[in-house]
C-alpha cells in the first residue's frame, strides 16, 4: 500500500520507499523525530487559524475522498483520506476554489501544514503529488497549493508549474515499486545520515564494497564506471594510473581523483598529490561555528589559539539571534588581541557569516583582515590529501587521525537537536553538550593542521609505528616508470656500462674526433650579426618622394650624401620575399636605399615614409609561412628549419608571430564578410569544444555552413552572446542537444547522430530492457527511410516531405505509451521534448540531419589543441582563428588557400568566381601605420634598458 510515508521517502531514496511498501520500520534518529514533533506542533495552530477564517457550516471533517464526498460542496475539509486498492494516503486539508470539473464549477486544491519556516522542494513534490491524486478524482488538476507555514502558521500561494510533471513521475514509481519483487540497487546519498534505515544500509554497503560508499561521487559517474565494468571500490582502485603534469605544471589542482581516493581506502593509507603548502604563522587560531539552518543565525563561535606552547580556548554563546552581534563583537575583540594570526576554518561556513556580518558592519578593516588570513583547510584536503576514509568530513578525517568527541553521536545533525531541546527545556546540559561539541571540533581541526603541516616528515620515513601510513602518488609514480635494469656485480662493469650510452659518447668521445674549423682572424663573438645579410642581392630598389609630408609641398630638393643631417643617414635595407609558381619556388633578396630630401617652403629635412615602414618580408613569404602552419599544422622550430634548410633564409620565432599578426590585419575584413554570409544564409551549423590556453581556459565555436566557416573564441561556453549574434539569422540552426541553443528564436534542427548514438548507449546501458528496445528500433527503422530517401534524391523538401506522416504517427505513439523502466521514461521525455527539433530538415532545401559540417570543422581546433597543449594564449589563439576560418572556408569550396592567399584578393566570393582582376604585385611593401615590428619594439627596450642602467649610478 501506498502511503504518506513512501512518498516522502522516495523522494529522497527509491531503497527506503521499498522497505516502507514491506511494512519494515527502522529507528528514527533525533533529527528525524525533531521534524515529526515540529509538524505535529505546527498542526494544531493552522487549523484554529482555519476556524477563525471560516464558519463552522462551511468546515468538514475526516472526509472519505471520492467524487460523491466531494460533490457536497464543502469550502474547506479538515483531515481528508484517500483509501483504495493502491493507496492510503492522508490530506490534510482540502480548500475549495473555482475552476470547472467533474465535480461542477468548482474545484479543490490541497493543503499542507509544514513545521519548516519556508517551503522547501519536498514541501512542493509532496503537493503536488495529492494535487495528481486529487485530479483522479475530480477529473481536474489544480495549479497550486496553500502550505501553513512553522508555528506562526503563515499562509503561503504556490504556483505547481513543472513540479505536477515530477510528482506524476514520483507516483508512477511508486507504483512499479509497488509491483517490484526484488528490491531495488542500493545507492548511498546524503539522506543516509538521518534515514531510520541508516545502519542497515550502511553495513550492506560495505560488505558489497559499493561505490556510493565515497561521499562526493555522484549517480552519473556510478553509472559511467558501471558501463566499464567497474562495480567496487576495490575495481575502482586498480584504474587509477599515476599521470605526470603537463607543461603548465604550476597551475593548482582543483579536482578530486575517485580512483585514487578508492586506491587510498584499499591500501590503508594516505595518499598526497602534487606539492601542497599550508600557511602557517606563530599565532594558528582555529575556528568552528554552530548555527540554527532554520531561523539562518549563528548561536556559538568556539577558537581554539595556539601561540607557541600556549593554548587558549574560548567560547561565545548567544541565546537568540538578537545575540548575533554581541558574539561576532566578541570574536573580532578576542582574534584582534594577537599579532598577525593564521586562522583556520573546516569548509566555507564560517567564511560565509563573516562575509554576511561584514555588510552589516560599519567599520570592516578588521573583518577584511581577518577574511584574508582565514584558510579553508578543506580546500587543501580536497585536490591534494587523499585520506583512507569515505569522505572527507572533519568527523571521519579527525577520527581517523585519533580525535574523539565525548558523545558518541556527535555530528551536526546531533547538535541541531541538542539546541532545539535547549529552546524548549532551557537545561543547561544541552548548553553545555554543544560547547564541548563546538571545542572539541576545533581540537580535531587542530590536529587535521598538524598532521598536514608534519606529512613531508612521514614521507621521509620517520613516523612511528602508530602515526598513519602515507605516501606520495610520485612515488607511485616513479615505481610505475621505473625499468628493472639488473645491476652488475663488479663496479668496474657498472663504470663501463655508464661510457656506453649514447648522450655521453656524443658529448665526450665522438666530440674528439672532429676536426675543429680554423678561427677567422680579426673575428669578434662580440659583435652583432645580422641576419640574412649573406644572402646574395636578386634586386634592387631606390625609393623616392614626391611631397614633403609635412606642408605637401612639391618643391623638395633631393641632398647629397654629404649633407644628410645626422638624424637622416639611412642604411640599406632588404626585404625578402618568396615568387612562387606552378613549376617552382624562387627566392628573392631585394636591396632598397632611399634618398633625403629637403623642402623648399618649410625647410624641413625628412625621407620617404615608405622607407621606414618597409617591411622585411613579403606576401609571398608570409602566405608559404601561412600554408604550412594552417594547412599542414607544421610548428614554429619546424617552420623555422623549413625556411633555413630550403631557402637559406633566417626567420626568428617571433617574426612567425609577426607574420600571423599582419595576414589578420589584411584578411579581417574578408573573415567579417565570412561572419555576414553565414548569419544571411538559409542554414547555420554550430558546434563547441573546449581549449586549455597558457594561463586560462575557453570554448572555440564553429559557425559553418556549405560555403563558409568561421571560428569564435569565447571564454565560457555561456550561450548568452548567440542571442545577439543571431537576432538577423532567418534560416535553420543545425546543433547538437546543448541547452544553450533552446531559447534561440529561429528554426532548429538537432544532430540526430548525437541522438543515435544515445540511443545505442541506452541500448547497451539496458540489454534486456524491451521498452528501450520498443523505442529505439521503430525510431531506427524510420530514420533508415528517411536517410534512404536523402541517398537517392538528395536533401530536397518535395521528397523528404512524404516522410511527415510517418514522423507524426512515431511521435504519437510515443506520446499515448505508458513505461515503467526508467531508461525508457528518460527516452521518451527526451523524445517528445525535441519532437519540433528533430525533424525539421524534412520541411526545407539544403538541410541537414546531422552536423557533420561543424563536428570536422572542430577537428581542425582539435588538432591544433593537441599539438600547443597550454602553450599559447588568447590573442595568438584569436589570430589563428581568423587564418584557420580562410582555410576551413577554402576547403569547403574546393579551392586552393595557398592560391587564395597569393592573389591577395579580399572577396573570397569573386575570387572562387574567378572574377578576380589579374594585377601585378605591389613592388614596395609596408607595414600599416601606427605598427611597430617586434624587432623594432625590442630594439627600443634594450636602448632604453641601457640608457636606464647608465643612469642609474649617476643619479645615485
Amino acid at each position: 500500500m501506498i502511503t504518506d510515508d513512501v512518498i516522502d521517502a522516495l523522494q529522497h531514496c527509491r531503497l527506503k520507499a521499498y522497505f516502507h511498501l514491506r511494512g519494515e520500520q527502522g529507528s528514527q534518529c533525533g533529527y528525524e523525530k525533531l521534524l515529526v514533533e515540529q509538524r505535529a506542533n505546527a498542526q494544531p495552530k493552522a487549523i484554529e487559524k482555519i476556524r477563525r477564517d471560516y464558519s463552522g457550516k462551511e468546515i468538514t471533517t475526516d472526509l472519505n475522498l471520492s467524487a460523491v464526498n466531494l460533490s457536497e460542496g464543502a469550502a474547506f475539509v479538515l483531515g481528508a483520506r484517500l483509501e483504495d486498492v493502491r493507496y492510503s494516503v492522508h490530506f490534510d486539508a482540502l480548500r475549495k476554489i473555482d475552476g470547472p470539473s467533474a465535480l461542477g464549477g468548482y474545484r479543490y486544491e490541497p493543503v499542507l501544514f509544514c513545521g519548516a519556516p519556508r517551503v522547501r522542494a519536498l514541501d512542493r513534490r509532496q503537493l503536488a503529488a495529492r494535487a495528481i491524486l486529487l485530479a483522479r478524482i475530480q477529473g481536474a488538476p489544480p495549479s497550486g497549493g496553500t502550505v501553513y507555514l512553522g508555528c506562526a502558521s503563515v499562509r503561503t500561494s504556490i504556483r505547481f508549474g513543472s513540479t505536477l510533471t515530477k510528482a506524476e513521475s514520483l507516483l508512477r514509481d511508486a507504483e512499479r515499486l509497488l509491483r517490484a519483487e526484488a528490491p531495488p540497487k542500493l545507492v548511498l546519498n546524503d539522506h543516509c545520515r538521518i534515514c531510520a534505515f541508516r545502519d542497515r544500509c550502511r553495513d550492506q554497503a560495505v560488505r558489497e564494497d559499493n561505490l556510493s560508499l565515497l561521499r562526493g561521487i555522484g549517480d552519473k559517474a556510478i553509472k559511467r564506471y558501471a558501463r566499464r565494468g567497474i562495480l567496487t571500490l576495490t575495481q575502482l582502485a586498480h584504474t587509477f594510473r599515476p599521470r605526470r603534469r603537463g607543461k603548465r605544471a604550476d597551475i593548482p589542482l582543483t579536482g578530486r581523483d575517485h580512483a585514487l581516493h578508492a586506491l587510498a581506502i584499499r591500501d590503508q593509507t594516505i595518499y598526497v598529490l602534487g606539492a601542497p603548502t599550508i600557511p602557517t604563522a606563530k599565532v594558528r587560531i582555529y575556528i568552528d561555528m554552530e548555527g540554527d539552518a532554520e531561523d539562518g543565525f549563528i548561536y556559538l563561535i568556539g577558537l581554539v589559539v595556539c601561540e607557541g606552547e600556549r593554548v587558549e580556548r574560548y567560547s561565545f554563546w548567544a541565546d537568540d539571534e538578537q545575540g548575533e552581534d554581541d558574539i561576532f563583537a566578541r570574536f573580532l575583540e578576542a582574534v584582534s588581541r594577537y599579532d598577525a594570526p593564521r586562522l583556520y576554518c573546516y569548509g566555507n561556513y564560517e567564511r560565509t557569516f563573516i562575509a554576511r556580518m561584514r555588510r552589516r558592519a560599519r567599520r570592516k578593516k578588521r573583518i577584511d583582515a581577518i577574511l584574508s588570513a582565514l584558510i579553508n583547510v578543506l580546500t587543501i584536503i580536497y585536490p591534494h590529501f587523499y585520506f583512507p576514509t569515505y569522505s572527507n568530513g572533519l568527523k571521519e578525517v579527525g577520527g581517523y587521525l585519533g580525535c574523539r568527541w565525548t558523545e558518541p553521536d556527535a555530528s551536526g545533525i546531533a547538535s541541531v537537536v541538542w539546541r532545539k531541546n535547549w529552546e524548549k527545556t532551557g537545561d543547561a546540559s544541552w548548553k553545555a553538550r554543544l560547547i564541548q561539541y563546538n571545542l572539541e571540533d576545533c581540537e580535531a581541526l587542530r590536529r587535521v593542521c598538524v598532521f598536514l603541516n608534519e606529512t613531508p616528515n612521514f614521507e621521509a620515513g620517520s613516523k612511528t609505528d602508530a602515526a598513519p601510513r602515507v605516501a606520495s602518488v610520485a612515488q607511485l609514480d616513479r615505481l610505475a616508470r621505473t625499468v628493472n635494469w639488473s645491476k652488475f656485480v663488479h663496479a668496474d662493469f657498472e663504470f663501463v656500462n655508464k661510457r656506453a650510452y649514447f648522450d655521453y659518447q656524443q658529448r665526450h668521445v665522438f666530440v674528439r674526433m672532429k676536426q675543429r674549423a680554423p678561427r677567422k682572424r680579426g673575428s669578434d663573438d662580440k659583435r652583432r650579426r645580422w641576419q640574412n645579410r649573406d644572402l646574395r642581392v636578386t634586386h634592387r630598389m631606390e625609393i623616392t618622394a614626391t611631397r614633403c609630408p609635412d606642408c605637401s609641398s612639391k618643391r623638395i630638393v633631393p641632398l647629397d650624401p654629404g649633407q644628410r643631417p645626422k638624424g637622416l643617414q639611412r642604411r640599406r635595407k632588404r626585404a625578402i620575399d618568396l615568387v612562387i609558381t606552378p613549376g617552382a619556388i624562387r627566392r628573392k633578396v631585394i636591396e632598397f636605399r632611399t634618398v633625403a630630401y629637403r623642402c623648399e617652403c618649410c625647410e624641413k629635412c625628412f625621407t620617404p615614409e615608405r622607407y621606414d615602414r618597409l617591411t622585411r618580408y613579403f606576401h609571398g613569404l608570409m602566405s608559404w609561412f601561412a600554408y604550412q602552419h594552417i594547412t599542414h599544422g607544421l610548428g614554429i622550430k619546424s617552420l623555422a628549419a623549413l625556411f633555413y634548410e630550403i631557402f637559406g633564409v633566417r626567420v626568428n620565432f617571433w617574426e612567425f608571430t609577426d607574420f600571423r599578426h599582419l595576414l589578420v590585419h589584411k584578411y579581417r575584413k574578408t573573415y567579417n564578410m565570412l561572419l555576414k554570409q553565414l548569419i544571411g544564409g538559409p542554414v547555420l551549423y554550430v558546434d563547441e569544444t573546449e581549449i586549455k590556453l597558457k594561463d586560462s581556459a575557453g570554448y572555440v565555436w564553429v559557425f559553418a555552413n556549405t560555403s563558409a566557416t568561421v571560428y569564435i573564441f569565447r571564454r565560457s561556453r555561456e550561450g548568452g552572446f548567440l542571442r545577439q549574434m543571431l537576432k538577423n539569422f532567418k534560416g535553420v540552426l543545425v546543433s547538437d542537444f546543448y541547452s544553450a541553443y533552446d531559447g534561440l528564436p529561429c528554426l532548429q534542427q538537432r544532430c540526430l547522430i548525437h541522438l543515435m548514438r544515445d540511443l545505442n548507449r541506452a541500448i547497451l546501458d539496458n540489454p534486456f530492457d524491451q521498452e528501450v528496445q520498443s523505442i529505439t528500433a521503430p525510431f531506427g527503422v524510420l530514420l533508415r527511410s528517411i536517410v534512404m530517401t536523402i541517398d537517392q534524391h538528395g536533401l530536397k523538401r518535395r521528397y523528404l516531405q512524404t516522410h511527415a506522416k510517418a514522423v507524426e504517427a512515431f511521435f504519437d505513439l510515443l506520446a499515448e505509451r505508458f513505461y515503467e523502466s526508467e531508461a525508457s521514461r528518460g527516452l521518451q521525455e527526451r523524445l517528445l521534448r525535441n519532437r519540433q527539433r528533430l525533424f525539421t530538415f524534412l520541411e526545407h532545401d539544403g538541410v541537414s540531419w546531422n552536423n557533420n559540417l561543424a563536428e570536422n570543422a572542430i577537428k581542425r581546433v582539435s588538432d591544433y589543441r593537441e599539438n600547443v597543449r597550454r602553450s599559447v594564449k588568447e590573442a595568438g589563439l584569436a589570430e589563428y582563428l581568423v587564418l584557420l576560418s580562410l582555410f576551413q572556408t577554402c576547403r569547403v569550396r574546393d579551392i586552393s588557400f595557398l592560391k587564395f592567399l597569393l592573389s591577395q584578393e579580399p572577396d573570397m566570393n569573386a575570387f572562387a568566381a574567378g572574377k578576380r582582376r589579374r594585377r601585378r604585385a605591389p613592388r614596395i611593401e609596408i607595414y600599416p601605420k601606427g605598427y611597430l615590428p617586434p624587432s623594432i619594439v625590442s630594439l627600443r627596450r634594450g636602448k632604453t634598458r641601457q640608457a636606464s642602467e647608465v643612469m642609474a649610478p649617476e643619479s645615485k
